[in-house]
């Protein structure tokens, strides 16, 4: 209880500080981490709570599109950081087809592949704005996205 609650509270910390210090690669990373939260609580609702004894095929395309999302502002940001976001969700992506070839021995690693990755993504967001802030501070506006 103490990990889903913790989690609650870092991604509201880390979302209200995107939509106030970051800019728009920051607000969008930040968007992208609640819609995943949004589309759990979705596919929770609909198809019921999750066992780790299979892989869930909701998860699965809600990772799938985060990892694809994420991947997209990594290479298209003006920053370093979103491509260890990118990073971390192909971890949660990958313990997907890891559980396909091993169900009863990986509940334990299937479950940390999957609910660990979201606080390090967190955590490199505020990590990522807080750098962001203080690199504008120091050189002034720069441009968020690469050219094209």
């Amino acid at each position: 209880m103490l990990f889903f609650s913790l989690s609650w509270l870092l991604l509201c910390l880390s979302f209200l500080f995107a939509a106030r210090k970051g800019d728009e690669p920051e607000r969008v990373v930040a968007i992208i981490l609640v819609a995943i939260t949004v589309f759990d609580i979705a596919n929770h609702l609909i198809f019921g709570d999750p066992t780790w004894f299979e892989v869930n095929p909701g998860h699965f395309v809600i990772d799938m599109w985060a990892f694809l999302t994420l991947t997209w502002v990594a290479l298209k940001a003006n920053r370093g950081w979103p491509l260890w976001s990118s990073a971390t969700q192909l971890i949660v992506v990958i313990a997907h087809f890891a559980k396909l070839f091993e169900i009863d021995e990986a509940r334990r690693s299937y479950w940390v592949m999957t609910q660990v990755p979201a606080l390090m993504q967190l955590v490199v967001l505020i990590i990522g704005t807080y750098a962001h802030a203080a690199r504008q501070r120091r050189i002034g506006r720069y441009a968020a996205w690469r050219p094209a």
